[in-house]
């Protein structure tokens, strides 16, 4: 009996640490660390959530929770909500009051965030004018967190089949959101010349 044991008691001891291991290295977090008046708060403004990412807080920044899912009101289009606070949470930032006609997002895909510096974490989006979204007016835009800011850059097709790149703010982006900008803008598929922007791409 005691020989049969030993067996089952090292496949447990294993079992346990190979969860134990997932655990602290660093998977990705679900949804069961957010709040459930975090996500009542995005429901006022969102009719479902397709996904929720949080940002545990850090450094005096309070606990962030982004939601991504389809407007309420209006009851169209991918819209993002950014609550912050766990005890008392508020929303910090909509994606719908930028009011951009090139930010119309047509899939949640086009919808990320990630950490940004020790403390931070930026959300970025790509949208474009309804049935203009290849080579014709194309939107991006950043959150970012720390500075509480959003940034915007359009990308137009001309005529010539040239591009006419603008920024928004005009000036005062800082160097590395300027930066972020012009990699989705590179790397987008619905701009098929990616060299021809008036903007400095990388070579693959």
């Amino acid at each position: 009996m005691k020989r049969a044991f030993v067996p089952i008691l090292r496949v447990l001891l294993m079992a346990v640490t190979c969860l134990v291991s997932v655990a602290l290295n660093g998977q990705e977090p679900t949804s069961s660390t957010i709040p459930k008046a975090a996500t009542a708060l995005a429901l006022r403004s969102l009719r479902t959530i397709e996904k929720s990412i949080p940002f545990p807080s850090n450094e005096g920044r309070p606990d962030a929770f982004i939601f991504v899912g389809e407007s309420r009101n209006p009851p169209n289009g991918w819209r993002i909500i950014v609550v912050e606070g766990a005890e008392t949470p508020r929303v910090r930032w909509d994606s719908f009051a930028l009011h951009d006609s090139y930010l119309n997002v047509t899939a949640p895909t086009f919808i990320n965030s990630e950490v940004d510096g020790r403390n931070g974490y930026i959300v970025t989006l790509r949208g474009c004018v309804p049935h203009q979204c290849g080579d014709g007016r194309i939107g991006f835009a950043l959150y970012a967190s720390e500075s509480r800011r959003t940034f915007v850059a359009h990308v137009s097709t001309q005529d010539d089949n040239s591009y006419r790149v603008t920024y928004s703010p005009k000036s005062g982006i800082p160097e590395a959101v300027r930066e972020k900008l012009d990699q989705m803008m590179c790397s987008d598929s619905g701009i098929s010349k990616p060299s021809a922007l008036p903007i400095k791409c990388s070579a693959k």
